[in-house]
């Protein structure tokens, strides 16, 4: 043994060590302030990392740590200057009360919303470390960083618990604080789980239960009685239980950010019970100690992450968006050759009616009004188009991805189980044909008729709707090589998919707070409408504020970013290719026929269909990636879907499977 110690004191170069470690403990003495002797607890952890060498070969991280801790072990049991300055600063932390809070919230908020708690972690982000408390969870923040302490912790730490506590008995440390504090952080776990299990949100979905026959009071009132651990344990699976049917209630109801931060919050709660239950009903366990301590780390790093913190809250949120949109987009996917007919149809109405869009819009932009009536005229003259749109169910080209994308949340769903991509590949297969005929459709209306409306214009009024010098303006604006068309189209692709997000957030909105149950109870429009048509109309009202939100928003955000970028100076436009189509022709139909301008018509080709693949290709791939997310699947499957679905060859399952591996 002696041999051992000898060899283990030089391969760290002890003299070095020695004087190194010994200024670090002389600094924990409690004369000094709290946080002058955490700064100088932090280097101690710090120089437990340190790297070791024996002979020539350098330890790797664990081992390297392992044995420091070794050594600081032995040193703080040799040397009864510095050691009691380490062990009162310990004492201190673990003294009565100062555990708790580590106990209860550490990597489990103790906030009450959503965005009280994305505030608190981003100041966290941002500011130093403060030690107002001066408990276990600040100075467990400070000290453990990194994903490294966790590893350790439930890997290496047990093997130093036992010593550790044996030397620290010689200096009156008191753990009996920590049994203590352990039964109070159960009692007020308890009570969050009461408090929260009987809030009204959570309530509202298990209306068949009664409050007196809560499983969440139940399990407080089971904490303090000091019940058996099975009887904790059991009320602890009911608990569960109770939150797997709000879970599936919210399948079909809406969904609140807050609601699911309760959820996930009560969760935290709950699995936090059960691991202090097996530290209160078990004898000192080093295994299960270490294990516990690192939990509680790599807990506090994920509560103190922010974009992680969104995703997982926003998550259900998000697929219940994306579902609300999907249901539109179902009616905008044509699979019979009857579908397919009247998705035509429907298309080259709109364009007729986008034709009319295009040549006012032009008139508003000539008239050279003040910005803000610009913008607002801009916006009623996509308004007006976009809801006739919606009441006659016409099918524009650059309204179609976002929704048909978020029809096949369903297909992402299924793909979960039956691992299965070729249905998938089907669906955005067929996606890419409907969208190929509303393009069509649109176009071979827009054109024309703006055509003969210019020309109707000429032999009218002596003049073209636009004028020559115009006309060339517009195609520079318009050109692929003369301007920022590609960004402004890739601009617009991401505008229309947020149009239904908007649609999907709004009927999400009216549904979570049962405004259509409420339309359907009002006693004034039973009087006004009779009860069959109050009904009627309050079963379609989510549906159709939804689509007109999302008819309004398009014409919002495709009004706005122009006159945003006439007010600051920047350049700022959107390109919609069915629009850009009209327009364009109404400048070709200014200049005139002729071979010589050849060229202005290949570019202006070549401008608007890049406009229409930039407009389609960014608003699906936006909300296709949305949908994915929602259902939780990898990107790596979305290439897969992307490469089959563009490719006209046919494939096989085997093709599919061998491409994901």
């Amino acid at each position: 043994m002696l041999k051992f110690f000898r060899r283990f004191n030089r391969s760290l170069n002890t003299e070095e060590v020695r004087a190194d470690l010994h200024s670090i403990l002389i600094e924990l003495n409690p004369e000094h302030s709290f946080e002058h002797r955490m700064e100088f607890m932090n280097k101690l952890v710090d120089w437990t990392k340190t790297p070791v060498t024996v002979g020539n070969e350098v330890k790797d991280y664990y081992a390297s740590r392992n044995l420091r801790i070794k050594f600081l072990l032995q040193f703080l049991d040799r040397h009864e200057e510095v050691a009691p300055f380490f062990f009162k600063t310990f004492n201190e932390l673990i003294s009565r009360g100062k555990i708790i809070r580590l106990l209860c919230i550490t990597g489990v908020s103790d906030n009450n919303g959503f965005f009280s708690e994305l505030t608190d972690r981003t100041i966290i982000k941002i500011l130093p470390v403060a030690f107002k408390e001066k408990d276990l969870v600040e100075v467990c923040r400070f000290l453990f960083k990194e994903a490294a302490d966790v590893i350790w912790f439930e890997q290496y730490a047990e093997n130093i618990f036992e010593p550790f506590i044996q030397i620290a008995k010689k200096y009156d440390v008191d753990f009996d604080n920590i049994k203590h504090d352990l039964e109070d952080a159960l009692i007020i776990l308890g009570s969050h789980i009461a408090s929260l299990g009987v809030s009204r949100q959570i309530r509202r979905h298990l209306q068949h239960s009664q409050l007196s026959d809560s499983s969440f009071l139940r399990l407080s009132m089971s904490i303090n009685r000091l019940d058996t651990p099975d009887n904790i344990l059991k009320e602890l699976v009911e608990c569960r239980k109770r939150i797997i049917q709000v879970r599936e209630s919210l399948e079909a109801s809406g969904v609140s950010v807050n609601l699911i931060y309760m959820i996930e919050k009560l969760e935290s709660f709950i699995n936090r019970v059960e691991y202090l239950l097996h530290l209160r009903y078990n004898p000192v366990n080093s295994s299960l100690l270490s294990k516990f301590i690192g939990k509680l780390i790599e807990d506090e790093h994920k509560n103190m992450g922010i974009r992680e913190f969104i995703q997982h809250n926003i998550h259900l949120l998000t697929r219940k968006i994306v579902e609300r949109a999907g249901d539109k987009g179902e009616h905008y996917i044509a699979d019979s050759a009857k579908d397919k007919r009247e998705l035509f149809v429907a298309a080259s109405w709109a364009g007729v009616l986008t034709a009319f869009t295009a040549i006012f819009k032009y008139w508003i932009g000539a008239a050279r009004l003040p910005y803000f009536f610009e913008g607002f005229f801009f916006f009623i003259n996509y308004a007006i188009s976009f809801l006739i749109m919606q009441q006659w169910h016409l099918a524009l080209s650059s309204k179609q991805p976002a929704y048909t994308a978020s029809a096949l949340s369903k297909k992402f769903e299924q793909f979960k189980v039956t691992r299965e991509l070729s249905d998938i590949i089907h669906e955005v297969k067929k996606i890419n044909y409907s969208q190929f005929l509303a393009f069509l459709g649109n176009c071979l209306w827009v054109v024309p008729l703006v055509y003969l409306f210019d020309l109707i214009s000429k032999y009218s009024l002596g003049h073209s709707i636009v004028s020559e010098k115009d006309a060339y303006l517009i195609i520079n604006k318009h050109s692929i090589f003369t301007s920022l068309t590609i960004a402004y189209a890739a601009f617009t692709g991401i505008l229309l998919w947020a149009s239904s997000v908007a649609a999907g957030w709004t009927e999400n909105w009216i549904i979570y707070r049962n405004i259509h149950i409420l339309l359907s109870k009002s006693k004034t429009l039973k009087l006004l409408l009779g009860k069959e048509k109050t009904h009627q109309f309050a079963d379609g009202f989510p549906a159709f504020i939804s689509a007109t939100v999302g008819s309004l928003s398009i014409a919002l955000f495709l009004a706005t970013p122009i006159i945003i970028g006439k007010i600051f100076g920047l350049p700022l436009d959107i390109r919609h290719v069915t629009l850009a189509a009209g327009t364009v022709t109404m400048a070709i139909s200014s200049i005139g026929p002729g071979l010589d301008q050849w060229y202005l018509y290949v570019d202006m080709i070549i401008s608007v269909l890049v406009i229409g693949a930039l407009n389609f290709g960014i608003s699906f791939y936006c909300a296709i990636r949305m949908a994915a997310t929602a259902r939780e699947i990898d990107v790596k499957y979305l290439k897969t879907i992307f490469k089959f679905s563009l490719s006209r060859k046919k494939f096989r399952k085997l093709d599919v499977t061998q491409e994901i591996e």
